[in-house]
Order: C-alpha cells, then structure tokens, then sequence
C-alpha cells in the first residue's frame, strides 16, 4: 500500500471514529455540536446505512445458505441410514414426530385449505414453516436496526424524515440482494436440490415466500420515500396525489419505475394465489413470466445509478445457466425422439423410443414437449421403464397440453405417432433399498411414479417385503399401467392390493374384458395373477394399513406415497402417529408434482 492509499485510509477511519462519537454524544444529549457538524454526522449515518444495508441483506442470504447446510446434513443421515437393523434414537423419533414429519397444523399439506368451496392456500411442512418464520423475523428486524438519527441537522431537518429516508434505503437494498436467491429457488436447474436432496416443491414454497417478503421490502420502500420527498423540499403539505402527478416522469429518479416496479410485483403476488395457479397454470406461468421480466427491467433502471447491479448480473446468469441446462438435457436425451402415443380411457398412454438412452432412476420424473402441440410448452411426468429401454409417460387427460393430445389422438383412432423432446430425468430417488419393509401407495394416476419403484425392486430381485396398495376410480384406470401390472404379477415378490372403487360397464378389451366376462379360471396366467389382486366397491383405510405394516415389521420402514393430495396428506399423519412406534426407523418419502 503506497503513502497516498495509507493516508487515505487514516481519514476514513478518523472521520467514522468522529462521527460515532459526536453520534454518541447527541444521543446522551451532551452539549450541542455545530450544524456543520451535525450535517457531517447526518451525512455519516447515511453512508453506514448503505453500507450495512448490503451487509444485512447478505446476512439473510448467508441464513439461506445455513439451511442447505442442514439440508446437505439430513441427505447424508439418509444415504447412511438407516441400517438393517439399526435402532432410532429417542431424542430423534421425538424430533422428526414434533418437528420434521408433520404439516404446519391440522394435517393438510398437499390438499389445499379452502375459503368455502374454494381452495386458497397450501400450507407447508412444520420445518418449512419454521424455517420461513425465521426468515421473515430477520427480514423485519433488519429493517430498523442499527439506525441513528442526528438532531438540528439541516440535510434532513427532522428525525422523521431522517430515519424515513434510512429506512427506505435498507428495506430497497434488503429486497435487491434477494433477487439472486428467489430466482436460483425458482429454476428447474437448481444446483442446491443436488446438495440437500430436497424438491422442487420444497424450494418452490421457499420461492414464493422470499418473492412476498421481496413485495413487503419494496411497498416499505416506496411508502417512506414517499413520506421523504413530500416532508423536505418544495413540495412540503401537499396530497401524495399532487406529489406524484408532479414527480411521476421525473427522468432524475425514475418515479414511473418505483410506482410501476411495486404494481408488478403486486401482480406478481396475486398471480401467486394457489387458485390461480392451480386452475389457469398455462396462463399463469406465461403472465408470471412476462410480468417478472418487467419488473426486473424496470428495477434494474431504477437501481443502477445508485450500484447494486452485481444482484442483477447475478439473476441473469442464474437465468441463463438455467436454460443452457434444460437444452443441454433435451439435447442429451435426442433431439428427435419418436413415441407411439395410444389413448387408454382418460389417459395418454406414450411410449417413447428416446434417440439417446439415458437411465432414468424410480421416481424420477421429465418435461415431455410434444413438437405437434405448442412445442415451447412442457409439462412434467414420472418416466417408468419398460425392458425393452422404452420410455412411458402416462398423462391423464386434464386441461392444456394433456386435453389437446387426448383429442388429437382420439381423432386417429386412439392411436398416433408424434416426435417429442424429453428434458430430463429430474428429480431425487428416494433410497428404499436400505428399508427391510416398503409400503408403496398410489392414487389414481400416482401409481405411474409408484410402479417404477415396484418394477425396480422387482426387476432386482428384491429380499425387501415390499407391500403395494394402488387405489383407483374405475376399473378402465387398469389399461394406464396393464402392461407394467402383468410384469409386476410376474414370480409374486410384490404384495399387490388394488381397490376399485367403481365399475365400469363399458365393455374394454384386454384385461378389463377379460376380468368382468371370464371366469377367473380361464384367464390367461399373468391376467388371472393381476385379477387375484383387485377389490371391487371399496378402499383401504390408509391409517390402520400404515398402521398394521409399521406394527408387524421386522426393522426400518419405509413409506411411499403419490396421489391425491388427500392421500399424500393422510400418509403423512398416519407416519406421524407410528414414527415411535415401530422397532427400527419409519420414514415418510412422497412424490407430489404441485409445480402450480
């Protein structure tokens, strides 16, 4: 360091020495300074806000980054343990019962609560919530901290307009340095899913909670600016109507940004309600990110004469990365794959031949393009593996892409050839080779994600007793898995039960005509194995199977569940209930794609 940097840094350093003092004194009312004086120390406090604005934000930041911590902590407890044979701790079963296993309250998780008729609100796990809670304390304490404010200065005249402007400088700054963090948990590609093994619904209820605390950041912002600008200057007294007439295409501090910016990020936070979401997702996701990107340029014009713009670059690289990822996947995977695509019931039944095989693990799921219809549009499925290395999806017919292919199908006989992008595999596979027991239970279209974990201990050989449940509407809901069912009915090592809670009177060929009008003696062999298995005009009572299964088992249980939400949520609590209960650990993995 030359003389001239060392000088330099020896005034800095007087002059926040000077100003903490005099700050210190104006606070136990010694005798007055100068108003030079008290300016300086004005000017001081102004610097050290902006400062340790950045400092806190990364603080919040650094926060996130000890809960991945943890996260990477509970991946390798999982991957080590359980052991066959290996007793739980009390102290732990106590813990994952009170803390990590249940829903916030009452039970709901995935199924949503509901205002009347209309659902409004997912809540997430208690941890989540714990988690979340934490955050937004320190989101809120750190917008009044550490603030002083200077007496008969004449930069500010008043406390209240001093301590408004500071508060408008931390709560922007808190809510810029955040934007790096609620994209990178927004992406398909997030590299943190790796490290914890957590979902992507997981970070997608962080998403949403950091994008509301974002809004309540800016709305603060924008409210105390308000108060600043109309409290000092010409435009003291006056409405914040005539304010903001006046001053609302000031090129100098870009007002039309701060006003359209937060109105943007309203619209994102109503476009965020579940019912939304849930019911219009196509339109959703594409006025999310419309809307997004808006709000984006808008307060990156606004921010960059003040700095900050590091957030930025870093939001646009996490962006693109993101993307560069999900081509690479689709290229990976061929570019070109062809799949047969036959109609079975309410489902799209689609076999694909991929270009290039990629081993795709139990659960895992992908992102099916379908070029004929809308090809930028994608949506997720669970891949099952057939042994000839086809790739299944099975989609039931709902709205959007599912609907369009349903009928254009339907037009072709129920039968079609269409060329397809598969991005993937996503996802995390849950490690139930390491569980003496495996109870596996699927709901309606769920047993797509269930079956490939069935077919995989069974292609294995598995000395697991792995116990199957699969509960379903209609006897027509067989033809989505028949082929994977007379597989899996193949040697007897999977304990099939499958409920039907109604017939159907139309007549289908294959099993479903073959169950209703043959005597169960002339079926052929691998349709009379899956016949033994179904029960008509009835359910399971999922607690009292959880129950049962934990209660008789002989070491580590492992409980996995795909389905309604209702299903998911009733797994759950029974888990909850029995976690202390057995002889070894029980563990609770479900597959719920609620990406809206």
């Amino acid at each position: 360091m030359n003389s001239a940097s060392s000088l330099c840094l020896l005034l800095l350093l007087t002059f926040f020495g000077f100003a903490v003092k005099h700050v210190e004194a104006a606070k136990n009312n010694e005798p007055r300074l100068s108003t030079a004086e008290q300016n300086l120390l004005a000017h001081a406090e102004k610097v050290h806000n902006l400062t340790w604005s950045e400092y806190y934000g990364n603080i919040l930041n650094a926060y996130w980054g000890f809960i991945m911590l943890f996260g990477f902590g509970r991946l390798i407890t999982l991957r080590l343990y359980p052991r066959k044979g290996s007793q739980p701790l009390y102290f732990v079963s106590k813990f994952r019962k009170h803390a990590t296993l249940p829903a916030t309250w009452g039970g709901k998780h995935i199924e949503p609560q509901r205002l009347g008729s209309v659902p409004v609100i997912v809540i997430p796990l208690r941890w989540q919530s714990i988690v979340v809670f934490f955050f937004i304390v320190l989101n809120i304490s750190f917008i009044f901290v550490d603030m002083w404010t200077v007496p008969n200065n004449t930069i500010y005249y008043t406390d209240a307009i001093m301590r408004a402007r500071n508060i408008g400088d931390r709560s922007a700054i808190l809510g810029v340095t955040l934007f790096p963090i609620v994209f990178l948990f927004g992406g398909r590609n997030n590299i943190l899913m790796f490290f914890t093994g957590w979902s992507f619904e997981t970070f997608n209820v962080f998403h949403r909670w950091i994008g509301r605390i974002m809004f309540i950041n800016f709305a603060v912002h924008g409210s105390a600016f308000t108060y600043y600008y109309r409290h000092r200057g010409e435009y003291v007294g006056e409405s914040n109507f005539a304010y903001w007439k006046q001053n609302i295409f000031d090129i100098k501090y870009n007002f039309l940004g701060i006003v359209v910016s937060i109105t943007l990020m309203g619209i994102i936070l109503i476009q965020g309600c579940y019912v939304l979401r849930h019911h219009w997702y196509e339109w959703f996701l594409v006025l999310h990110i419309a809307t997004v990107i808006c709000f984006f340029a808008l307060a990156w014009n606004h921010v960059k004469p003040k700095g900050y713009t590091e957030y930025f670059y870093t939001c646009v690289a996490i962006w693109c990365v993101d993307r560069l990822i999900r081509l690479g996947r689709i290229l990976l995977a061929g570019p070109y794959s062809q799949a047969t695509v036959t109609v079975r019931g309410d489902a799209v039944y689609v076999a694909v031949k991929p270009a290039v095989h990629f081993q795709p693990k139990p659960g895992q799921y992908a992102f099916l393009y379908v070029l004929r219809h809308n090809f930028w549009e994608s949506h997720p499925f669970s891949i099952m593996e057939t042994r000839d290395k086809h790739y299944i999806f099975v989609a039931k017919a709902h709205k959007g892409l599912t609907n369009k292919l349903h009928k254009s199908v339907t037009k072709q006989n129920g039968n079609d050839a269409v060329s397809v992008w598969i991005e993937g595999p996503y996802g995390d596979s849950y490690p139930i080779e390491r569980y003496e027991t495996v109870l596996l239970i699927a709901g309606g279209i769920g047993i797509t994600a269930i079956m490939s974990y069935a077919l995989d201990l069974k292609r294995r050989k598995t000395q697991q007793h792995v116990i199957l449940y699969w509960m379903a509407r209609s006897q027509d809901s067989l033809r989505w898995v028949q082929d994977q069912l007379e597989e899996l009915a193949e040697g007897g090592l999977i304990d099939t039960h499958i409920y039907i809670s109604r017939k159907t009177e139309e007549v289908n060929e294959k099993i479903q005509f073959e169950f209703e009008s043959t005597p169960t003696g002339e079926l052929p062999e691998k349709n009379q194995a899956v016949a033994s298995h179904i029960n008509y005009a009835q359910r399971p009572d999922i607690r009292s199977v959880i129950w049962n299964t934990v209660l008789n088992a002989q070491g580590s249980v492992a409980v996995v569940s795909c389905g309604p939400g209702s299903l998911a949520d009733a797994c759950r609590k029974a888990v909850v209930e029995n976690v202390d209960k057995g002889t070894a650990r029980v563990d609770c993995f479900e597959h719920a794609f609620s990406w809206a």
